[in-house]
């Protein structure tokens, strides 16, 4: 979970030990906060993690949500904050040395718009050691990608769907207007971190 604070800046909820937040952590009348949501939270300290500099500690306080932003319009105010490429945060692979994403000071969190139609994905078990996990199929920077999907409500319906390749389409998202992803560099494991999908935005077509 991530998103950009007043200042226009990337920021990072996270709780102890940095793992991803709970829903009792978070939830706002027992629900997850939706993307396009204003939402405000206490926090103890900015982390000052080298690799992922946007990250908050956040408190015990119960989160607030401030408005909705309107779908429709939604693009303008975001355009600013596009990622152009053609590297993916820090290189043009689906995840960065550990001394590297250190080094080049990158941060964690991108807002990115594919040029063509995304493909949400489920692989047979086989290919993810046993795991369902669901994937995002994208081009960015004239280069393919295939990353972990772990946008909460979308990735509930890919894997309802089960082993196969699908349109947004196909899984009931309407993906007629814009489609925004947010890529995060996630914990460092055997010296990596790789990347994954955190976010989908679908946005209407604006007149």
């Amino acid at each position: 979970m991530a998103g950009i604070n007043k200042a226009g800046h990337w920021v990072r909820p996270v709780s102890g030990g940095h793992r991803g937040l709970l829903l009792t952590e978070c939830g706002i009348d027992g629900e997850w906060p939706e993307v396009l949501d204003v939402v405000r939270f206490g926090y103890v300290e900015r982390l000052e993690d080298p690799v992922q500099p946007e990250n908050l500690l956040i408190d015990d306080s119960d989160w607030e949500l401030r408005k909705k932003i309107p779908p429709k319009g939604a693009h303008e105010r975001l355009g600013s904050y596009l990622d152009q490429g053609p590297r993916l945060l820090g290189n043009r692979g689906a995840a960065v040395k550990e001394d590297e994403a250190v080094e080049n000071g990158d941060g964690s969190l991108a807002l990115i718009e594919p040029p063509a139609e995304i493909s949400l994905l489920m692989r047979h078990p086989d290919e993810e050691h046993g795991k369902l996990k669901p994937r995002v199929a994208f081009q960015f920077g004239r280069r393919g990608y295939e990353l972990p999907l772990t946008d909460v409500p979308i990735e509930k319906a890919v894997k309802a769907a089960g082993v196969g390749e699908y349109s947004p389409h196909d899984l009931g998202f309407d993906a007629s207007g814009r489609v925004l992803l947010t890529i995060s560099l996630a914990e460092e494991f055997n010296d990596w971190h790789h990347k994954l999908v955190a976010a989908v935005l679908f946005l209407p077509v604006e007149s």
